[in-house]
């Protein structure tokens, strides 16, 4: 069994769906929202992983999250166990985990952010690969025209976020225009 990776699970529900923590003595390993279940344990096994229990590796994130669920701004500064990612990922991720609550940012302003001026697509692809949503807050960057743009657990969730951390969505996405416009 030492060949294999021991990780623990946790569970956190929401009003708009179950988040699902995966972690390892080293981290958080990943973040999953809704229908982007935790691996069975035969996927598991076939990734080389062996689940176990170890709540003390999962409270943390369990309760940040449930922070979070709960409208309060939760301490995020997670140690994260991140096996995947290039290095272009990981600078996009990291930069990603400085937006702060309630704000949003676009691609292109991110891009800019990690000195990579017009990589605006590429730093969308990146936040889409992202193992670890709402820690690294992925929801909170938009598109340089103020319009939600995407996320790969789906708009719905991306919107339900952004509301969680900003309340009515649409009224903030007005004052952002004007003040942009200004």
């Amino acid at each position: 069994m030492s060949d294999r990776l021991e990780v623990a699970t946790a569970r956190v529900d929401s009003e708009f769906g179950s988040v699902w923590i995966l972690a390892t003595q080293a981290g958080l390993r990943g973040v999953g929202l809704g229908d982007r279940e935790a691996p069975s344990a035969r996927e598991a096994r076939a990734l080389g992983i062996h689940y176990v229990n170890r709540p003390r590796w999962t409270d943390g994130a369990r309760r940040a999250l449930e922070d979070y669920f709960a409208g309060r701004e939760p301490a995020l500064d997670l140690r994260l166990d991140l096996a995947e990612g290039t290095p272009f990922e990981r600078r996009v991720w990291d930069a990603t985990r400085r937006v702060r609550y309630g704000s949003v940012i676009s691609y292109g302003a991110l891009a800019a952010r990690i000195d990579m001026p017009g990589a605006a697509r590429a730093t969308g692809n990146a936040l889409g690969k992202n193992p670890a949503p709402i820690v690294i807050p992925c929801h909170r960057v938009i598109q340089g025209d103020l319009t939600i743009g995407g996320f790969s657990s789906g708009l719905g969730w991306k919107r339900y976020l952004l509301e969680l951390e900003r309340g009515q969505l649409e009224l903030g996405w007005e004052r952002v225009r004007r003040s942009r416009n200004a």
